[in-house]
């Protein structure tokens, strides 16, 4: 078996990458991998996941130090990424992904670029691996999740917010 049916470069954010994953199904369930050397040349040092009901929104959250690999095990969410980076000839924008669990898809997230997602099911399991391992959240950036900058089009109203995110920073005060 394969492991990743299609490799595609965003071409918003430089280094954003969605890798739709191969699948073997049969009466059984399904098989599928989340990580091989085949999907990132990056090294991993920690898989984090996030249990979510529907509604609730976590982020923009990020740091100079994590790539992350992201996939949806179970439910459905709306993914937002945006350019943190300074240097980066795509700073400031932003790109949003639909990833469910009825189609495996990883997005590859660089350093220096922020992540939020909004449980869009009513149980959503956000699996993601951080290439430098944890970073506490006084050490992250925190953006608010309705910055202007970002513009980002949630598809839900009045999502709900850990106080963290409600009080987040403005992006431009992000620099990596």
């Amino acid at each position: 078996m394969k492991t990743i049916k299609e490799i595609k470069n965003s071409k918003k954010i430089d280094g954003v990458k969605t890798i739709s994953l191969d699948t073997f199904s049969d009466s059984r369930g399904e098989i599928w991998s989340i990580y091989s050397p085949q999907h990132s040349d990056v090294k991993y040092a920690l898989d984090k996941v996030t249990i979510s009901k529907f509604g609730v929104l976590r982020g923009f959250h990020g740091d100079s130090l994590n790539s992350k690999l992201i996939t949806c095990l179970n439910g459905k969410f709306q993914l937002a990424v945006a350019d943190a980076r300074e240097s980066s000839e795509t700073y400031g924008n932003t790109e949003t992904y639909v990833i469910t669990d009825e189609a495996p898809t990883l997005v590859f997230v660089p350093s220096g670029c922020l992540n939020a997602h909004l449980s869009l099911s009513e149980k959503c399991i956000f699996h993601y691996k951080w290439s430098h391992g944890y970073v506490p959240p006084e050490s992250q950036a925190t953006v608010i999740w309705n910055d202007e900058r970002l513009d980002v089009e949630w598809t839900k109203d009045n999502p709900i917010i850990s106080d963290r995110d409600k009080n987040g920073t403005k992006f431009e005060t992000v620099k990596f």
